[in-house]
Parts: structure tokens; C-alpha cells; sequence
């Protein structure tokens, strides 16, 4: 992978995004969602908001690619290169997930507690044929923006400023994760680390092959079943 010369404006977009948004995910998200029952209108507002900000941030980052004259493939937008390794972790991070809902759905009481679990920390979620249609511009959004936000750009400022080795390139891989994890607190310590989990996978595949596109399709079809799961278990 080609290593990218930073210029001021990766260093702001890397504190913007990297600190100030998970910051204000962690306090203000979670307080903002306490107590609050989200109608349709509401769910879908949040689903759009957060949607247009998201692309609004993957904007500035093409911006700052297109006006550095870097390449696109090396922020992961290319068909990339085969690697055995990465494509056997893209294996077992679909393996681990299917493994995960089945233990989470298997019985009655597990659902039940899924369902309770859903309610409190994340009312947003579809309950509605219509919310789940529009839930899907939410996933298609995270499968897009989030991998280019912080696998392809979060992975390349770090590779930037980390050395050319193995313990430069952990490092690289392990912030994100890191970051793209702090993101996710208000969802429980559950899901944080299950976030982490595959927000770490998914930056060694990244760095093992190049590319962004199928670890979009990935994340977007998760979001999809995720949120079709959702809509199932919590339908009124």
C-alpha cells in the first residue's frame, strides 16, 4: 500500500472525526436517546441527519484526496489485490457474526433479552415495515462512509505517521479500531467490543488487500440483516 504525505488539513479532519465525534457520541447521544420514545417521524430524521453528515465528512475527505492529487486506490477505492490472509479474515468476520446471532437468538429468553436489551440502548432501531425501509439508507451509508472514514482514511493517516513495520502497521489498525469503537459506547460494553472486533478485521483485511469494496458489501449487508432482525423482533 502506498504510503500518503499528510498535509494540515489530515490533521484537522483526523481530530474532527477521530476525537470530536466520538466524544459526542458518547456524551451527548446517549443522554439525548434516555427516556425518549422515537415515532416514525422522529427515527427517520435521525436516520437522514446522521446519513447526510456522514457523506458530508466522506465529501471533505475526497476533497482532500482530489486537491492533494492522491490516488483513489489507496484510500481503498479499487478492486485492490488477492490475498489468501484477507480474504480467509473476511471468512471468519461473517463466520463470528452469523456465530454471534445464533448465540444471541437461540431461545426464547435470549431473544427476550435481546428485545429489552434493544429498547433501552438503541430505541432508534426499525419497529415498522416503513422505518425498515429507510433504515436500509442508513446501512448503505455506514457500509459506504464508515469504511472510508475509518478504514481507508483513519488506516492511512496512521500508516503516515507510523514505521513501514509490523508493530507500525498493528498500530495502525488497532486506533481506528479503537476510535470506531468509542463511537458505539452508548449501544453497551457489549457491543463496543464486538465493534472493535470487526472494526480491527476489517483494517487488516483493508491493509492485506487493498481495497474497501468488499468490505463495504460486508458491512452494509450486516447493517441490513441487523436492522432486519430488529424490525422483527420489535415489529408493532
Amino acid at each position: 500500500m502506498n504510503e500518503i504525505e499528510l498535509w494540515a488539513f489530515d490533521h484537522i479532519l483526523l481530530f474532527l472525526l477521530g476525537v470530536v465525534l466520538p466524544l459526542f457520541a458518547v456524551f451527548q447521544s446517549q443522554p439525548d436517546m434516555e427516556g425518549v420514545t422515537f415515532d416514525t417521524t422522529m427515527k427517520k430524521q435521525i436516520y437522514y441527519g446522521n446519513g447526510l453528515f456522514q457523506w458530508i465528512c466522506v465529501g471533505l475527505i475526497v476533497l482532500l484526496w482530489w486537491t492533494s492529487d492522491r490516488n483513489f486506490g489507496d484510500l481503498g477505492l479499487q478492486l485492490g489485490k488477492w490475498s489468501t490472509l484477507g480474504f480467509t479474515l473476511l471468512g471468519l468476520t461473517v463466520g463470528l457474526y452469523l456465530l454471534d446471532v445464533f448465540s444471541e437468538f437461540r431461545n426464547r429468553e435470549k431473544l427476550a433479552e435481546a428485545k429489552k436489551d434493544w429498547l433501552e440502548k438503541v430505541p432508534i432501531l426499525p419497529t415498522t415495515e416503513e422505518e425498515f425501509r429507510h433504515f436500509l439508507f442508513v446501512a448503505f451509508t455506514a457500509g459506504v462512509c464508515e469504511e472510508i472514514i475509518f478504514r481507508g482514511f483513519f488506516v492511512q493517516y496512521f500508516l503516515a505517521i507510523n514505521e513501514n513495520n509490523l508493530m507500525g502497521n498493528v498500530l495502525s489498525v488497532l486506533i481506528p479500531a479503537f476510535l470506531f469503537a468509542c463511537g458505539h459506547l452508548y449501544q453497551g460494553h457489549k457491543a463496543v467490543a464486538k465493534t472493535m472486533t470487526m472494526a480491527i478485521l476489517f483494517g487488516w483485511i483493508f491493509i492485506l488487500t487493498e481495497s474497501l469494496l468488499l468490505l463495504m458489501l460486508v458491512h452494509f449487508l450486516v447493517d441490513v440483516f441487523s436492522g432486519y432482525l430488529a424490525f422483527r423482533l420489535l415489529r408493532t
